[in-house]
C-alpha cells in the first residue's frame, strides 16, 4: 500500500486458505477481478480467529469486506466421513491443520463485526454458496438455516461470483442497495413479485417433510427468482448470471503470479498438485447427486477459447522451473470441454445424463483433443497429459469416441488413467444419479486392447464410493467382486460418502428419500455400520487351511 501510495483500501478479502495467486484459487480470482475493475484490494489469509485484531492489519476498507472459507467447506477440511479429525490440509503452508476455524465464514464475519460494525460484509466461496438456503449439516446432524443469517453478512454471492462481486462493488461505490444482483442471496423486508415461494425457513429446519419440499422446489426452480420467508423477513435467491467464453478468457488471463505468497516458508500442497495444469471450462452436465459442482458452477458448459488456453500454456512453458509436462487441461468436469446444447441450455432438467442422456447434448471430444495436441506443439512443452481423469462413459458416447480413445491413449496419459465408476450396483447408481452411459466392462477391454496394440503399459485406476444412500453390505460385497473381475485387483481409491450441504445425496441421507422422485433408499447412518461397509474393500481374503 505504501509503494502504491494508498492510504486505504476499497475492499479487503478474508480468506481461510493460504494466499496462492493462481486462477484455481477463488480468493485470487476475485482479488484480480476487482483489481482489474479499478478497485484497491487487499487480502488477509488465515487470520487468527481467536484475535479480532487480525482483521485490522490492512485497516478499514472504504467499501466492504469479502469473506470466504477458502476452496473447500471448513467443516470438510476439519473432519473425515467418519467424523475423525483430519491430520492435513493441502491448502495451507506445509499442509498442516489448524490454519482456519470450523465454520470459518461465520467466525470471520464475527471478527469483522467485533471491529467494524458499520462496514458491509459480502460472503462467498464454496462454503457460503452451498449453504445459501436451509441445508442439512452432516457435522451437527441437523438442518441449519441459511449461512447468510448465521453470519449476519449483508449479501451472499453464490457460484463463481466474478460478475456479482463487481456489480456489488459498483453499487456500494454509488450508495445503491445490494438487492436484485444476479448470483446473490439477500435479506429483504418485503416479498418480491413473481418469485417462486419456498416453505417458511422455520418449518424447513423443524420438519423433514418441509425440508424435502424446500429442496424439491429449489432444484426445480434454481434458475428462477426464489424467495423464502424467515421470521418477519424474506430470503431472496437471485439466479446466477450467464457468463460468456470471452468473459472467461479475460478472467483467466489476468496477471496472476501463479505462486504462493512469498511470505510462506513451506510449500502449499494444493498448489503443487495443479501448478502446471490449466482450467479450460466451467460447469458440469452430469448433476450427480453427491457432488457440489453443478450446483456451484451450473450444468451449462462454458469453455475458454483455444487461443486463451494456449496462451496460458505458453506462459507456463516459459517458467524457469517448467519441466516440459503440462499435467492437465480441463476442469473438475473432466472431458466436457466444448460441450454444447441444441436448446442453448434452456430447460429445467437438473442433469443432462439422468435418467437418460439428453438428445440435445452435443459432444466436443475431438475439439478437446485438438486443444491437447496444439498445446503439445508449444515450445518447451514435451507432454500434455490428463492427470485428473476422464468421464469414460461420456467419452465413448461421443459418436467418434472409439477412434478418439486411441489418440488419447497414445498421447495424453502419464502411466495411469483415473476413472470414477463410483459403484456397480444399479440401485446405488440410480441414487447417485449416475447411470453409466457406456458399459464399464466394454471400456476396460477396449482400453487394454488399444494399450496393447500401441505397445503401452498404462493402468486404469477406478475411484469408488462406500456408504452412499442405496448402498448396503451386499452392494459393497458385489461391487468388490465386480471390480476384481473387471480390473484384476482391488483398488485403494474407495471414498466413504460425505453428505455435502445442499446436495441431493445429503437430502436423501437425512430424509431417506430422493426429493425429486420420491424414491426411498436404505441409509447407512451408524458410524460402526459405515466403517464395516467401508472396510469390505480392504479385507484380505481368508486363508484356506487343509
Amino acid at each position: 500500500m505504501q509503494r502504491r501510495g494508498w492510504d486505504e483500501l476499497d475492499i479487503v478479502l478474508i480468506n481461510g486458505d493460504a494466499y496462492v495467486d493462481h486462477p484455481a484459487f477463488g480468493a485470487a480470482v476475485i482479488g484480480r477481478v476487482l483489481e482489474h475493475a479499478g478497485y484497491r484490494v487487499g487480502i488477509i489469509s488465515m487470520p487468527d480467529w481467536r484475535n479480532p485484531d487480525s482483521v485490522t492489519v490492512l485497516g478499514k476498507p472504504r467499501l466492504c469486506f469479502g469473506v470466504t472459507a477458502g476452496n473447500v467447506d471448513s467443516m470438510l477440511a476439519h473432519y473425515t466421513a467418519f467424523l475423525k479429525k483430519r491430520h492435513d490440509d493441502p491448502y495451507v503452508p506445509g499442509g498442516k491443520t489448524g490454519g482456519k476455524p470450523q465454520r470459518a465464514v461465520i467466525v470471520y464475519c464475527n471478527l469483522v463485526k467485533a471491529k467494524y460494525k458499520d462496514v458491509p460484509i459480502i460472503i462467498g466461496g464454496i462454503e457460503a454458496s452451498m449453504r445459501r438456503i436451509a441445508h442439512y449439516d452432516y457435522w451437527s446432524n441437523r438442518v441449519r438455516r441459511s449461512i447468510l443469517l448465521d453470519s449476519r453478512a449483508d449479501m451472499l454471492v453464490h457460484g463463481m461470483g466474478e460478475q456479482a462481486i463487481v456489480t456489488a462493488a459498483q453499487r456500494l461505490q454509488t450508495g445503491a442497495n445490494l438487492q436484485g444482483i444476479p448470483g446473490t442471496v439477500c435479506i429483504s423486508a418485503t416479498q418480491p413479485d413473481g418469485a417462486v415461494l419456498l416453505p417458511v425457513e422455520e418449518d424447513v429446519v423443524a420438519s423433514k417433510k418441509a425440508f424435502s419440499e424446500c429442496c424439491r422446489l429449489f432444484y426445480r426452480h434454481q434458475h428462477e427468482l426464489m424467495v423464502q420467508p424467515t421470521g418477519k423477513r424474506f430470503l431472496v435467491h437471485n439466479p446466477s448470471p450467464a457468463i460468456s467464453s470471452a468473459e472467461l478468457d479475460s478472467i483467466y488471463e489476468l496477471p496472476y503470479v501463479r505462486a504462493p505468497h512469498p511470505s510462506y516458508s513451506e510449500p502449499v500442497p494444493a498448489f503443487d498438485m495443479i501448478k502446471y495444469s490449466v482450467l479450460a471450462h466451467r460447469g458440469c452436465v452430469s448433476g450427480c447427486s453427491f457432488c457440489s459442482l453443478s450446483l456451484h458452477q451450473g450444468k451449462r458448459i462454458v469453455s475458454r477459447s483455444k487461443e486463451s488456453v494456449l496462451r496460458e500454456v505458453a506462459l507456463l512453458a516459459e517458467r524457469t522451473d517448467f519441466s516440459g509436462h503440462i499435467t492437465d487441461i480441463g476442469g473438475p468436469s473432466a472431458n466436457m470441454y466444448g460441450f454444447q446444447c441444441k436448446k442453448n441450455w434452456r430447460c429445467k432438467r437438473e442433469s443432462c445424463t439422468f435418467p437418460q442422456l439428453c438428445p440435445n447434448l452435443q459432444f466436443a471430444t475431438e475439439s478437446w483433443l485438438d486443444l491437447l495436441e496444439r498445446a503439445r506443439q508449444i515450445r518447451n512443452v514435451k507432454r500434455v497429459t490428463i492427470g485428473s481423469g476422464i468421464r469414460y462413459d461420456l467419452f465413448l458416447r461421443d459418436p467418434k469416441g472409439r477412434k478418439l480413445l486411441r489418440k488419447f491413449i497414445r498421447n495424453h496419459i502419464s502411466g495411469q488413467l483415473k476413472i470414477a465408476p463410483e459403484h456397480t450396483s444399479p440401485r446405488v447408481l440410480r441414487a447417485m444419479r449416475k447411470p453409466p452411459q457406456f458399459n464399464l466392462n466394454e471400456f476396460v477391454q477396449l482400453y487394454r486392447e488399444i494399450n496393447q496394440q500401441e505397445g503401452k503399459r498404462q493402468h486404469l485406476i477406478p475411484y469408488l464410493m462406500s456408504n452412499h444412500p442405496g448402498c448396503e453390505m451386499r452392494e459393497m460385497q458385489t461391487m468388490k467382486q465386480d471390480i476384481r473381475r473387471e480390473f484384476g485387483f482391488v483398488p485403494d481409491q474407495v471414498q466413504s460418502f460425505i453428505p455435502l450441504p445442499m446436495t441431493l445425496s445429503s437430502v436423501m441421507y437425512y430424509t431417506g428419500s430422493d426429493p425429486l422422485t420420491g424414491e426411498s433408499f436404505p441409509i447407512a447412518r451408524d458410524l460402526r455400520t459405515k466403517q464395516k461397509q467401508h472396510r469390505i474393500f480392504f479385507e484380505k481374503p481368508a486363508k484356506r487351511h487343509r
